[in-house]
């Protein structure tokens, strides 16, 4: 199915009927001030956007003149890192100089995968406006691999060479004299992992202890492809700001339009065994799967995690009842603390067996960015 992704504004023209701003001759270049979204807490620093996977980002500038059309100024730039006097600032390859008059309202974007360009798969497509809010950031029918990162930057409205750097987005903490455009970047997907082990709600008696093998481990019928629609907010009047996109990335929002198409993830099996000691409640814990990213969807009932294992129980050293393919299955969204995957969200699933009632038990954690712990739920297969 063919991929589109578009950007446009609100008013658009033709591409033919848009002029570049000639560069202006000045002593400061463009840069930008990077991070990545935290809620309920100022972003962290401009290297962030490196620890995501994203060597680049990409930028469209409205160049607003004092008087006159709002013309293009940056058509999808790339923007990097400056490797070599200062990682902190991010800025094209070929500079851009802040205009001595008139302000610049900024759109950037960011993907660890190349997204489509213009051609016969895909459509990449930009408009001009003088009020560029209710500007559009279109995906279509985007099929999610495991290693997707898609970001979104809120948008910046009114910079210029006198105020840009003026909105900190850097840690309280950070040292950093911020001199570039404000780029705070939202994850449009969500990622998810799991760990397993063995645990009962009643200690065992006696010498009774078992041992686990994982032979698979799979999560079915997880949807995979959506399309998702984003809406720039409104400036505030004249002044420099930064406005999240509509439904925000805050990790709230399932924001995509699923479609129909649909996915096993299948899990690492552990190559330890999963132990739970005579008289203990809880074994050690394995991971098997850890931030594989997914398309952001409310939990169906077909989300069915699958576990099929081997369980001995022993006296001791002395195994007396060996089974094998003891299979566990639960819903996902029978945890009531999560009953979406929604954009900018880690969720790690803490999965524990009872071996002696076969249960499957869920302790998750919900990160959007920052942790936040969820409500234990036992689900019975």
């Amino acid at each position: 199915m063919k991929k589109y992704i578009v950007i446009a504004l609100a008013a658009v023209v033709a591409f033919s009927a848009c002029t570049k701003v000639e560069k202006k001759t000045v002593d400061e270049k463009i840069s930008f001030e990077v991070a990545s979204y935290v809620p309920q807490t100022r972003a962290t620093s401009g290297t962030s956007l490196l620890s995501e996977g994203c060597t680049s980002f990409f930028t469209n500038a409205w160049y607003n003149p004092v008087s006159g059309a709002a013309q293009y100024y940056m058509q999808n730039v790339e923007v990097k890192p400056d490797a070599t006097t200062n990682p902190t600032q991010w800025a094209p390859e070929d500079a851009y100089y802040w205009p001595k008059t008139g302000k610049i309202n900024f759109f950037s974007y960011a993907s660890v995968n190349a997204l489509p360009a213009t051609g016969s798969d895909a459509e990449l497509d930009f408009g001009a406006s003088e009020n560029p809010e209710g500007t559009k950031f279109t995906i279509t029918n985007h099929t999610v691999v495991a290693d997707d990162n898609i970001m979104i930057a809120d948008a910046v409205y009114n910079a210029s060479r006198a105020n840009k750097g003026q909105n900190d987005i850097t840690d309280t903490e950070n040292t950093n004299n911020p001199t570039g455009v404000p780029t705070l970047f939202r994850h449009l997907l969500a990622q998810v992992s799991f760990n397993v082990g063995l645990a009962t709600r009643t200690a065992t008696t006696g010498t009774t202890n078992y041992e686990a093998t994982i032979t698979s481990a799979v999560v079915k019928s997880v949807l995979k492809q959506g399309t998702l629609v984003l809406t720039a907010g409104a400036s505030d009047a004249e002044t420099l700001n930064t406005k999240a996109w509509a439904p925000a990335a805050d990790g709230t929002k399932v924001g995509w339009t699923a479609g129909t198409a649909t996915e096993n993830i299948t899990l690492t099996n552990p190559t330890n065994k999963l132990k739970l000691a005579a008289g203990a409640t809880t074994g050690n814990v394995e991971n098997m799967l850890t931030n594989r990213t997914v398309l952001p969807q409310t939990l169906a009932d077909a989300v069915v995690l699958e576990i099929v294992y081997n369980l001995d129980t022993k006296h001791g050293d002395d195994v007396y009842t060996s089974e094998t393919g003891l299979k566990v299955t639960a819903l996902l969204n029978s945890v009531t603390t999560i009953p979406s995957w929604n954009m900018n969200q880690r969720i790690t699933y803490n999965v524990t067996i009872d071996p002696v009632t076969d249960i499957i038990t869920f302790d998750p954690a919900v990160v959007a960015w920052t942790t936040a712990t969820g409500a234990i739920s036992y689900l019975v297969p």
